[in-house]
């Protein structure tokens, strides 16, 4: 899988990490059962996840009930990948 991954367009650009770098990378650890590295890589990984698959819930079984559990992960995940993102630029950078 590491062979095939996307490069960060934004990283090439600008030289810095993106809000989203890592994700690709802590996929393939989580797949590779590897759950504290994929945590470490990306702490927004396991909320990112969530937010997709009640994303894909909702457009199987849609009503708006539904679309507010989307919502609560979609606003929950940007939290996660705005602090996480903050954290690393200020602290590790």
């Amino acid at each position: 899988m590491k062979n095939y991954m996307l490069p960060c367009m934004f990283k090439e650009f600008f030289g810095l990490d993106c809000i989203g770098c890592g994700f690709q990378r802590a996929l393939d650890l989580l797949l590779h059962g590897e759950f504290i590295k994929a945590f470490n890589m990306f702490p927004a990984i396991y909320s990112s996840l969530l937010f997709f698959v009640s994303g894909a819930y909702y457009l199987v079984f849609s009503n708006p009930k539904n679309s507010k559990i989307v919502v609560f992960f979609a606003i929950s995940n940007a939290i996660i990948m705005i602090a996480s993102y903050v954290y690393k630029m200020k602290f590790l950078f």
